[in-house]
C-alpha cells in the first residue's frame, strides 16, 4: 500500500506542460485497459452473487466474495503503480486503486468476524460480543482491517529488516557487559558502561532500546503484539513484554471467558485488567517523557490513550486505528463490568461507534477539503446507510464520459461505484435514482467497449439492474451495436440467463427500426441485419421474423429497378434459419406467441386467439407467396431470354452464382430445392452469354422443347400465385373496431401485385405466341372469372393486360 491515503495525498498540484500532458495520455491509455480488465473480474463475481453462490442464511453476503473482490483490486493497484510518474491521472487511479483495496479489505474482514468467532460464543465474551453485538463488530472489523493495513505498508517500508535486527540480538546491554568482563578492563570498554544490570546502559544501549521500544509500537499497530512482546523478553526488557503480552491476550476468545468464575480465574482477571489500565494511566502521567517518547508511545498504545496515538498517525488508516484501537478497549471493559462507566469514560474520551470514529474523521478532512472515497465507503457500508452511497457514488462519478480522456473522473472509481451499488441491488436493498444513475452511467460505459464479445455477455447480465423504466430502452440501443450472429448469440443467451424478455426486446428493437425507415434513417442493409435479431430468437419470434423478412420483400418488390439478390439473400436466410419450420414447431409447442402487428395487444398474442390464428396463416401464406413470385419471375426471365423477348433484369453476379453453388444441382441439395427456378434461370444466362446469336436448327430446337416445358411449369405457379390469399389484399386482417394496423400493408401488397402479375402475363402471352401456343394459354387466362376480383388487379391494369393480348392476337372475350 502507497503512501497515497496519507494527509493530502491527492491534492498535488501538477504544472501542464507536453510532457505532463503526454504522460497523463499514456496514464489513460493503460488505465483503460486496466479498467477493462477489473469490469470483467468484477462481472464474474456479480454474476456468482446473482447465482446464489455468495447467499448465506439471513440474507448475508459470504466473505469470500469480498475476499476476492479484494484480490482483483490489489492486482489492479499493483499495475497503477507501474504507470507514468508526475502525470495527475496516474495519481488519480493510484488513490482509486489503493481505496478500492482497502474497501475490500475492511468488508471481507467485517462479514467473516460473525463466522471466525461463532464456534466459540458459549465459553467466550470477545466471541459473544463480535457475533451479537453488531457495533462492537463494526469497530472491531476497523481495528483489524487497520492493523492490516498498516502491517502491509509498515513491512513494505522496512520493518521486517528492523525486526530481523532485533531478533538477532540477544540482549540490548549484552556488548557492552561483555566489554567489561573482558581481563583487560581499561580497554575499549565504555565509560559509561556498567554491571549493574538495573543500570541506565551506555547511550549506545538507550539509542538501541529507543530503536526497539518504536518497532514494538510499530508492530502493536501491526496486530502483532505477541510478537512484539516475545522479542522484548528476548532483549532482557520482561517489563514491556509482559505489558506487550498482556495486550496480545485480549485478541484470544479464551483468554477473554463469558462467565467470570473462581474455576476459571475470570473474576481474577477482570478486576486485574481494570486496575491494570488504571496504573498504565498512572504510569503515563508519571513519565517524564513527552507523548512522542517510545516508550510514552508505546504504553499509550497498550492503554488506548488517543491523542498520542493520533499525533503518531500520519495516514487516514494510522488515524483509524488509534480510534479503533481505544474503542475496542473502552467496549470490552465495559462488556467486562468491572470498571464504571464513569472511569471508562475518563480513561477513554473516544468515539464509541463505528460510524462516529469516521465521522470524526471526515470531519478532519473535510477542513482539508478531501474527503476520500474510503472513509464515505466504508462508513456507509458497514453502517448500512445504503442511501448515502448511492448519493456519494452519483457525485463520484455522476460526470464521466465513456472513453473521454479529458473528463476529469477517473474510470476506476465507476467501476468501485457501480460494483458497489450493485452488490447492494443484489443483496435486497431498495434502488433509487442515485443508485439507478450510477447503474445506467456504468451499463453505458460498457456498451461503449462494444469490439469485445465477453461485454456482450456482460452488458445482457448488467441489464437486470438497469431501473425498469429504462431496462427495455438500454437493452435495445446495446442490441444495436452487434455486428455478428456469434455477438447477437451470446447477448440474447445473456439476456435469457438474466430472467429478461428477449421477444419483447427483439420486437421493440425491430419497432424501432420500422419508425427510422418511415423517416429514412436507416438503410435497407442495416434493416436485414437488425432482423438477424428475430431470426436468432428461435420459435420465440418466428412469427415477428417471418412479419418482417415478408415487410423486407415487399419493401424491395415495391422499389425500381428491383434489386433481386437482395431478395434472394433475405429469403435465403428466412431458409437458413427454418424459419416457416420454425413457426410451425411453436404453434405445435404452444410456445409463447409474438407479433410485430400492433393492436389490441403488445407483442404477446394468444396462442388460441382466432386473431392469432389468421395472424400465423397470413404470415406463412404471404411468405409463400413472395416466394412464388420469385419463382415465376426467374421462369418469365429465362422464356424471355430463350425466345429473344424483351424483358428488363439483372444479369446474376459470379459472386451469388458462387453462393447457390453453380448453376446445376448438387447431389447434396435437399429435394425441395427452392432456388431451383434460379438455378434454371442461372443455365439460361450463361448459354446466352456462351452461344452467341447464331443457334443450329437442332440447338434451336431443343431449346423451343425446353421453353415449352417452361411455360407449362410456370403456368401453375402462377395461378397458385394469383389464388394466394397470402398477398391478396381483400383477404388479409380486414379492418377492425379498434383500427386498421394492416392499411399500410394491404396496401403494398395491391401495388406489388398490380407492378408484376401484368408483367407476368404480358410475357407469358408474347411467349406463347412466340411458341404458336396462343390457344392453350388462351383457356389459361379465360379460366379465371373475367372480374378484377379474381385478378386481384386494378380495373386499369386487367385493362392493359387484355391490350396486350390483343397486340399479339390472341382471343380475349
Amino acid at each position: 500500500m502507497t503512501e497515497i491515503l496519507g494527509l493530502g495525498g491527492s491534492s498535488t498540484s501538477f504544472e501542464v506542460t507536453d510532457e505532463v500532458a503526454r504522460k497523463n495520455e499514456t496514464a489513460f491509455k493503460y488505465t483503460t485497459i486496466f479498467h477493462t480488465s477489473l469490469c470483467e473480474k468484477l462481472y464474474q463475481e456479480l454474476c456468482a452473487l446473482a447465482v446464489g453462490e455468495f447467499d448465506l442464511p439471513g440474507g448475508q453476503i459470504s466473505p469470500f466474495m469480498w475476499t476476492r473482490l479484494h484480490e482483483i483490486y490489489s492486482g489492479i493497484e499493483m499495475q497503477t503503480r507501474k504507470l507514468p510518474t508526475g502525470a495527475k491521472y496516474s495519481v488519480s487511479s493510484q488513490k482509486y486503486a489503493n481505496e478500492a483495496v482497502q474497501i475490500a479489505s475492511v468488508l471481507s474482514i467485517y462479514t467473516a468476524l460473525a463466522h471466525v468467532y461463532d464456534e466459540t460464543q458459549e465459553v467466550s465474551l470477545l466471541s459473544k460480543l463480535v457475533v451479537e453485538d453488531i457495533e462492537f463488530r463494526r469497530i472491531y472489523a476497523l481495528l483489524l482491517w487497520s492493523e492490516k493495513a498498516i502491517s502491509e505498508q509498515q513491512y513494505e517500508h522496512g520493518l521486517s529488516d528492523r525486526v530481523r535486527k532485533l531478533e538477532s540480538t540477544k540482549s540490548i546491554r549484552i556488548n557492552s557487559m561483555m566489554a567489561l568482563k573482558r581481563p583487560s578492563f581499561s580497554m575499549g570498554a565504555p565509560k559509561d558502561a556498567s554491571l549493574d544490570p538495573d543500570a541506565p546502559g551506555t547511550k549506545e544501549d538507550q539509542a538501541f532500546e529507543q530503536a526497539a521500544l518504536s518497532t514494538f509500537f510499530q508492530l502493536v499497530r501491526c496486530g502483532e503484539a505477541a510478537k512484539a512482546s516475545n522479542i522484548a523478553v528476548d532483549l532482557g526488557m520482561a517489563d514491556v513484554g509482559t505489558q506487550l503480552q498482556l495486550h496480545a491476550l485480549l485478541r484470544n476468545p479464551l483468554d477473554v471467558p463469558l462467565q467470570a468464575t473462581k474455576q476459571n480465574f475470570g473474576e481474577y482477571k477482570r478486576a486485574r485488567r481494570a486496575k491494570y489500565f488504571q496504573m498504565l494511566q498512572k504510569l503515563i502521567d508519571a513519565s517524564e517523557g513527552n507523548e512522542n517518547d517510545a516508550y510514552s508511545l508505546l504504553l499509550s498504545a497498550v492503554r488506548g490513550n488517543i491523542a498520542p496515538m493520533l499525533n503518531a498517525g500520519k495516514t487516514v488508516i494510522e488515524k483509524i486505528w488509534a480510534y479503533a484501537n481505544s474503542a475496542f478497549l473502552a467496549r470490552l471493559l465495559a462488556a467486562e463490568e468491572v470498571m464504571s462507566q464513569e472511569d471508562i469514560a475518563n480513561l477513554f474520551n473516544v468515539p464509541l461507534t463505528c460510524k462516529s470514529i469516521l465521522d470524526e474523521l471526515r470531519t478532519e478532512y473535510d477542513r482539508t477539503g478531501e474527503v476520500l472515497i474510503l472513509l464515505r465507503v466504508v462508513d456507509d457500508m458497514l453502517n448500512d446507510d445504503i442511501e448515502d452511497l448511492y448519493k456519494f457514488a452519483k457525485e463520484t462519478v455522476g460526470n464521466y464520459v465513456p472513453k473521454d480522456p479529458k473528463c476529469k473522473v477517473n474510470m476506476l472509481g465507476l467501476d468501485i461505484f457501480f460494483h458497489l451499488v450493485a452488490v447492494a441491488y443484489a443483496s435486497g436493498f431498495e434502488p433509487n435514482d442515485d443508485g439507478n444513475a450510477v447503474i445506467a452511467l456504468g451499463f453505458d460505459d460498457l456498451r461503449a467497449r462494444s469490439g469485445n464479445v465477453s461485454h456482450k455477455r456482460m452488458a445482457g447480465f448488467y441489464s437486470r439492474f438497469l431501473p425498469e423504466d429504462m431496462k427495455l430502452s438500454q437493452i435495445v440501443d446495446t442490441m444495436k451495436l452487434a455486428d455478428t450472429d456469434k455477438e447477437r448469440q451470446i447477448f440474447a443467451e445473456s439476456l435469457k440467463q438474466a430472467n429478461i424478455d428477449f421477444g419483447q426486446c427483439a420486437c421493440t428493437l425491430i419497432q424501432q427500426v420500422r419508425q427510422d425507415d418511415e423517416s429514412q434513417m436507416v438503410t435497407l442493409d442495416e434493416q436485414i441485419e437488425q432482423w438477424n435479431w428475430l431470426l436468432i430468437g428461435g420459435e420465440e419470434t418466428a412469427l415477428p421474423a417471418l412479419e418482417e423478412c415478408n415487410r423486407l420483400i415487399r419493401k424491395v418488390l415495391l422499389q425500381t429497378p428491383i434489386d433481386e439478390s437482395i431478395i434472394r439473400r433475405i429469403v435465403r436466410l428466412a431458409f437458413q434459419y427454418e424459419l416457416p419450420k420454425t413457426l410451425s414447431s411453436a404453434v405445435v409447442n404452444e410456445t409463447k406467441i409474438l407479433s410485430l402487428i400492433q393492436d389490441s395487444a403488445l407483442f404477446e398474442q394468444d396462442a388460441e386467439s382466432p386473431l392469432t390464428i389468421a395472424r400465423i396463416e397470413h404470415a406463412a401464406l404471404e411468405f409463400y407467396g413472395l416466394c412464388s413470385f420469385l419463382d415465376v419471375n426467374n421462369f418469365t426471365i429465362t422464356i424471355a431470354l430463350k425466345l429473344g423477348l424483351m424483358v428488363k433484369y439483372t444479369p446474376i453476379t459470379e459472386q451469388e452464382m458462387s453462393t447457390i453453388g453453380g448453376v446445376k444441382r448438387k447431389d447434396t441439395t435437399i429435394p425441395a430445392d427452392w432456388e431451383a427456378s434460379l438455378r434454371v434461370r442461372a443455365r439460361a444466362e450463361q448459354t446466352l452469354q456462351e452461344e452467341g446469336v447464331k443457334k443450329k436448327v437442332a440447338d434451336h430446337n431443343t431449346r423451343v422443347g425446353m421453353v415449352q416445358q417452361h411455360l407449362d411449369t410456370v403456368l401453375p405457379l402462377l395461378r397458385g400465385l394469383v389464388n394466394n390469399i397470402g398477398v391478396r389484399a381483400d383477404y388479409f386482417l380486414a379492418p377492425r373496431d379498434n383500427g386498421d394496423p394492416m392499411k399500410n400493408h394491404r396496401t403494398e401488397i395491391q401495388k406489388i401485385r398490380n407492378h408484376l402479375l401484368p408483367q407476368f402475363f404480358i410475357v407469358l402471352s408474347q411467349a406463347a405466341a412466340k411458341l404458336n401456343d396462343s390457344t392453350n394459354f388462351h383457356d389459361f387466362f379465360t379460366s379465371f372469372d373475367d372480374s378484377c376480383e379474381e385478378f386481384g388487379l386494378d380495373n386499369d391494369k386487367l385493362n392493359f393486360i387484355r391490350e396486350c393480348f390483343a397486340k399479339v392476337n390472341l382471343k380475349v372475350e
